[in-house]
């Protein structure tokens, strides 16, 4: 039976729904985080390759671009690529990079799609009291691209979008660091929650069991959304805002692939 295998990376489980129902479909297929991953090593034989991820910042995220940059893929030329960006509305030039990152490989990117899901950067704004209706229609609008994947069709990509291009050049040198603006209340019981479910191992306990933040951070927000005790907050903007996480995904599924313990 061929290989598949799905590199994803997901803070709230949007892109991990999304990676789990694309593998259900095509079945014999791994789920690999890229974030938890340093240096992993690709073996050959792999029938589709596979990247889902989030729109952040007008563009991948930074330690997706780190990922693909240092992932071999010499022994899988032959193999079907495909890339899924999940976003609100506008996946920017998200899909557009990584299909640049791979031609610097000479891959090329057969399929590469947005889906639109709900939208939960809370840093910036309250988000909307519609999860059940937004996830009823990214279920519904998923069927067609893991149909198009399953035939291994191929489309193609606009052109870089040079507006965005420099918004995503601009804004994706900040979030590293603000994860100093990030603030932790008496409500905190010390449960490590946070810290399992980030994508990138940023987050540690204290002697008190406390989380701090190591300043490589990627704006994922799943230690703010995650926290049972909303505990966590970005200056004092989040404490009053809705909490967001896909409702399939458990806080346990995320830290098991993950692995920050």
């Amino acid at each position: 039976m061929s290989k598949n295998i799905i590199f994803y990376f997901s803070g709230t489980g949007n892109s991990l729904k999304v990676a789990k129902d694309i593998a259900k479909e095509i079945e014999n297929c791994e789920i690999v985080s890229m974030g938890s991953c340093t240096d992993y090593d690709l073996q050959a034989g792999y029938e589709t390759i596979g990247f889902v991820y989030p729109t952040y910042f007008r563009g991948e995220p930074n330690k997706v671009r780190e990922f693909i940059l240092n992932l071999n893929l010499k022994n899988n030329a032959n193999a079907y690529y495909y890339a899924v960006t999940t976003c609100g509305k506008y996946e920017g030039n998200a899909l557009i990079h990584v299909k640049h990152l791979l031609k610097r490989k000479n891959i090329t990117l057969h399929y590469a799609k947005m889906l639109d899901m709900f939208s939960n950067y809370v840093v910036a704004y309250d988000m909307r009291d519609t999860i059940e209706e937004e996830t009823k229609q990214s279920e519904k609008d998923l069927v067609s691209i893991i149909k198009s994947i399953k035939n291994k069709e191929a489309n193609k990509l606009p052109i870089t979008e040079p507006f965005q291009e420099i918004a995503y050049r601009i804004l994706t040198k900040f979030p590293s660091n603000m994860d100093k603006n990030y603030n932790v209340s008496d409500a905190c019981t010390g449960c490590g929650i946070c810290k399992k479910v980030c994508p990138v191992g940023n987050i540690y306990l204290d002697d008190n069991d406390r989380p701090y933040f190591k300043h490589h951070c990627e704006q994922c927000v799943a230690c703010i959304q995650y926290c049972p005790n909303r505990a966590i907050n970005y200056k004092n903007k989040t404490q009053s805002r809705r909490r967001y996480t896909h409702p399939s995904i458990k806080y346990t599924e995320l830290a098991e692939m993950n692995k920050n313990d």
